[in-house]
Order: C-alpha cells, then structure tokens, then sequence
C-alpha cells in the first residue's frame, strides 16, 4: 500500500501481497451501498444453500435466477468495472439484476405471508433472510446505479400522468409482478410454476427496458426498444393466458372473494400489457425516408 512518505525506511520489510485480514478489509474499501449488495446477495445465497441441503428446499428457476444474479452483482460491486457490454454499462447491469432479485424476493414475500402457520420454523426464518436479502441487495443496488428504490415506489402513483401507451405497459408490467404477490400471499392455492416465473422475469426487463430507455446514462440498447418490449409482453401474456386456461377450472369450482380479487388484479395488468405492447408497435410506423426538395420553378 502506498504511503505519505516518498522515501520508506529500507529497514522496513515489504508488506505481504495478501493477509487472511484481506477479504474483510477488501469489503471495508466498499462503500456502504456497496456493502449492502455484497451482504444481501450473502444472505441470499447462504439461505437458498442451507434451504436446499437441510430443508429439501426446491430449486426453480426463480431460485437460480435469485442466486445468479446476486453473484453477478457482487461481481459488478468487486471488480468496479466500468465496462460496457451490448451497449449497456456495468452499473445499469447492476440495476437490472436488482430489479430481478427484488421481484422474486417480493413473490418469496407473499408466499411467506400465507404459510407463516403452515412451515417449519426454520423455513419460515431462512425465508426471512431470503426476502430481507433481497431487499437489501436491491437498495444497495438502486443507490450505486444512480437511483432509489424506496423513491421510484413512492413515486409509482405518478404512473397515471404517463403517456397512454407507456402507461398501459408500466402499469401492466408492475402488476404483473404485484398480481403474483397477491396471488401468494391472498389466493395461497396456486403454484408459482415455471411459466409464472418467466413471465415476470419478462415484467421486470420490460421495466428494465423502459427506463434504459428514459434515462440518459443507462447506455443504448442494440435492439429497437418498442419491438423489445412488444415481444417481451408478448412473453408474459403467452405464458398468463396458459397458466390461466390450466387453472380456471379449478378456479371457478372452489373460488372466493380472495381468489377472484388477485386473480382479476392478475388478469387486467396481463390485458394492460398486451394493449401497451401492441399499440407500442403500431407508434412506431414504418420507416420513413427523407424527400428530395421539389425542383425550383
């Protein structure tokens, strides 16, 4: 480590390259938000670890996704890289792997809520670690990205002064995810399967999409962003119509109010979507070439 004196006693033997001290003083240099990433994503994977060896805890992609991205964050908050891939920088990958990890973190939440009475103690408290976990990773993130995650949810009301079509796919996109929630911690009858997993994974990119495209630091995307979305909702309202068609059966046999209710919150945000998708593409009109000028006279 260099120090104020340019010219060290030559007595003084040369600091050792690395210590067992190293790691924690490596995360001391962190900032605090960077702190934060690093010990959310900690908990999350050493509770997801614990769960599977000690509570046959299932692994879905969820859980995969969970784990992957909170490493992929620490990664980005280690290295300081300031790389950019595809036209994005490291900080906006940083925000998308927050957005992902608080989504699941959300649904992990809600299903945690409707079984408090159901699980073993120890699910219940390897859960809690898991959703507080996501949750500060995904400040943690948010803050070294530029942003706040506490201000964007506060500042959701506001959707209702967006533009009619960016309305309709925020307003689908977010309810997506909290229809899920709902869904877990109201309804308590579904399964968060494999296609309900990847249709919020879909949400969250398409709100990952919007906002690289409304803010200017969060780099270009190399593909044209209203075709981007329309085929990531197209994803998710694939995926919500199918998981319906299975499950509407059943729903009508044995459903009460607090099954239609997150169900119809479920079904308008995956209609929003389609709309907001849909009238997307069609505002972007095709190609346009420009005209010579008329000939003078």
């Amino acid at each position: 480590m260099a120090t104020e004196n340019p010219m060290p006693a030559p007595a003084e033997p040369a600091p050792p390259t690395a210590s067992p001290g190293a790691p924690a003083s490596a995360l001391s240099r962190l900032s605090r938000d960077g702190q934060l990433v690093v010990g959310g994503a900690a908990a999350i994977v050493i509770a997801n670890i614990v769960g599977l060896v000690t509570q046959d805890w299932s692994f879905g992609l969820n859980h995969w996704l969970l784990i992957l991205c909170s490493l992929a964050a620490v990664a980005i908050v280690l290295t300081g890289s300031v790389a950019a891939i595809a036209g994005l920088p490291m900080r906006t990958y940083l925000r998308i792997d927050g957005a992902i990890v608080a989504a699941y973190g959300l649904i992990e939440l809600g299903d945690l809520l409707s079984s408090l009475s159901q699980w073993a103690a120890f699910d219940i408290v390897l859960t809690i670690v898991e959703v507080v976990g996501a949750a500060t990773l995904a400040i943690g993130a948010w803050a070294l990205s530029g942003g706040s995650l506490v201000g964007d949810v506060t500042r959701a009301a506001g959707s209702i002064r967006l533009e009619m079509i960016d309305r309709f796919v925020y307003l689908g996109a977010v309810g997506v995810i909290v229809g899920w929630f709902l869904l877990m911690a109201i309804a308590d009858v579904y399964e968060f399967h494999v296609s309900a997993q990847v249709a919020v994974l879909a949400a969250v990119l398409i709100l990952a999409v919007r906002w690289v495209g409304r803010e200017p630091g969060a780099g270009s995307l190399p593909v044209n962003r209203p075709w981007l979305i329309a085929g990531l909702a197209a994803v998710a309202v694939v995926l919500a119509l199918w998981w319906l068609l299975q499950v509407l059966g059943d729903t009508f046999e044995r459903g009460d109010i607090t099954i239609w209710v997150p169900l119809l919150v479920y079904v308008l945000a995956v209609a929003s979507l389609a709309l907001g998708g849909f009238l997307g593409l069609g505002a972007v009109g095709p190609a346009t070439t420009s005209k010579p000028p008329p000939p003078a006279p």
